[in-house]
């Protein structure tokens, strides 16, 4: 399959969806995505977080028409096309179009009664863009999604990918283009993703341990699976006792910490986790995080 004809999946805050792979992240926020480029976006996305109260029908049109206010002064509403509102059969949905002299924007307010959020999407018609309406807006629609029907959440944005339980949330991320940290918190409890590189650069002359110390992402060197020249590991268990956990507690400090370091030589990565929490943490699940953080599939 060529380059132009491949698909992959972002998954980010809540929403998640498919696109052509030529499309790439210009800009990214809390609850905001800019596909495209700066210069010549393809797609816009701007959502809420999802409510926790039903939606009645009067709800819906009344946050669709404050949405309108908002962020679509001097548009006019538009109905969507037919293959649009198939993929979207699942949604109560609002069309909206406006034109400029060097592109044209169909979008949709989408709202959904299941987890009550509302999702802004846009897609800008470039001149050659000739198939965007009829063909790749109705594949990317199709594949959108609000919410998730399990407890896990699914994270996928640039080479990165993994699953989490869904009460973590994301507190702070930094995308650059040879480092990425993702922060997430849940409770007392923390997880943070790293992914550097090009790897065969980071590496040069160092091994996954000296990666590591110079990173400073271990308190100290007591490793295990040392001898893995791919895959390193480190855990701090916190002291037993009522007196120990109460002094951690009232310091505020993390008293659990258990990292792995992993060297991914078919895609010259090296990515890494660290998961804290003033608790013992459970271990498999943590395996499943741990073992769900992957590059994506190019």
């Amino acid at each position: 399959m060529s380059h132009q004809n491949r698909w992959n999946q972002i998954a980010w805050n809540g929403i998640s969806f498919y696109k052509p792979d030529r499309w790439e992240i210009a800009t990214i926020g809390q609850n905001y995505l800019m596909i495209g480029s700066l210069r010549h976006p393809q797609m816009e996305l701007t959502w809420e977080v999802a409510g926790k109260r039903p939606l009645f029908p009067q709800d819906i049109k009344k946050r669709q028409f404050r949405i309108f206010k908002q962020h679509l002064t001097g548009v006019d509403v538009w109905t969507p096309f037919t293959d649009w509102t198939e993929a979207l059969s699942a949604y109560e949905i609002t069309g909206f179009f406006w034109k400029r002299p060097e592109t044209m924007c169909f979008g949709v307010i989408v709202s959904c009664t299941s987890c009550n959020r509302v999702s802004l999407i846009q897609f800008f018609q470039n001149a050659d863009e000739s198939n965007l309406l009829h063909d790749i807006a109705p594949r990317v629609l199709a594949s959108f999604r609000d919410h998730t029907n399990g407890n896990d959440q699914q994270w996928a944005v640039y080479d990165i990918r993994m699953t989490l339980p869904g009460d973590f949330r994301v507190k702070s991320y930094r995308f650059s283009p040879g480092f990425i940290e993702m922060l997430f918190l849940s409770q007392n409890q923390q997880i943070r993703f790293y992914r550097w590189s090009p790897a065969s650069v980071l590496l040069s002359n160092r091994n996954l341990i000296d990666f590591a110390e110079l990173m400073n992402i271990c308190p100290d060197g007591n490793y295990q699976n040392a001898e893995n020249a791919h895959r390193i590991e480190w855990e701090r268990i916190p002291s037993v006792g009522l007196w120990n956990g109460f002094i951690a507690f009232l310091s505020g400090r993390f008293s659990y910490m258990r990292v792995l370091i992993r060297h991914d030589p078919a895609n010259n990565r090296v990515l890494a986790i660290t998961a804290e929490s003033r608790q013992m943490m459970n271990s498999s699940h943590l395996d499943c995080i741990f073992s769900s953080y992957e590059i994506s599939a190019t």
